[in-house]
């Protein structure tokens, strides 16, 4: 994946322009007069534009926690604060927490990681050893946030990785090996044998 595939991706849209709507609606009844002055600068599509922009990859669970939040706040708020909104109590870390995450697990393999985490920090391994961070970053969020996206939809919870446990090899230890006492008859008969031998031998 080139570099410019990674800066293309990182600025890909998926939320639904109905939904944008209905999102600014809603912000415009709560804050009346208040949304109207702060986005007069807005085309009523640059708005909803910048609404589909923002709130990308936000679940319906999502939207309607930054909507309960936005019941009790005060003061009329911006895009990007009521996508934090949405965010805010949910289990999942988001792709920039996750990201942060995965480089103290590099440097500390015993910090905790998310499996989604650390499923999305190996498909971008390649990148960060050869490109570097910046890259591996941009990388890192769109894929995170696409495996993010499928476990919202299957319903999925947020799990904490946990090392795989290394199976002991079966070996033989020279060191630790023991004798066994050879049978008193077993062993007259060697005894008779190396006598045989060593008569052989002699003649």
């Amino acid at each position: 994946m080139s570099n410019i595939q990674l800066f293309e991706n990182a600025f890909a849209v998926n939320f639904p322009v109905e939904v944008a709507e209905m999102v600014l609606n809603r912000i415009g009844d709560v804050y009346g007069a208040e949304f109207s002055k702060k986005y007069a600068g807005y085309s009523d599509e640059e708005l909803i534009q910048l609404a589909c922009t923002v709130l990308s990859d936000l679940t319906p669970a999502d939207i309607a926690r930054g909507i309960v939040r936005m019941n009790s706040e005060e003061w009329c708020p911006n895009l990007p604060k009521f996508r934090s909104w949405c965010e805010q109590g949910g289990d999942w870390w988001t792709a920039d927490q996750a990201w942060a995450k995965a480089m103290m697990f590099e440097s500390d393999p015993l910090s905790k990681i998310t499996t989604l985490a650390k499923q999305s920090l190996e498909e971008v391994r390649h990148i960060l050893n050869v490109e570097g961070q910046k890259a591996a970053h941009y990388a890192f969020r769109d894929v995170y946030a696409d495996y993010l996206r499928r476990a919202k939809e299957k319903g999925r919870v947020q799990e904490m990785w946990v090392k795989p446990k290394e199976n002991k090899a079966l070996g033989f230890d020279e060191g630790k090996r023991k004798g066994v006492p050879c049978p008193p008859d077993l062993l007259k008969k060697l005894k008779g044998v190396n006598a045989f031998t060593r008569n052989g031998d002699a003649a």
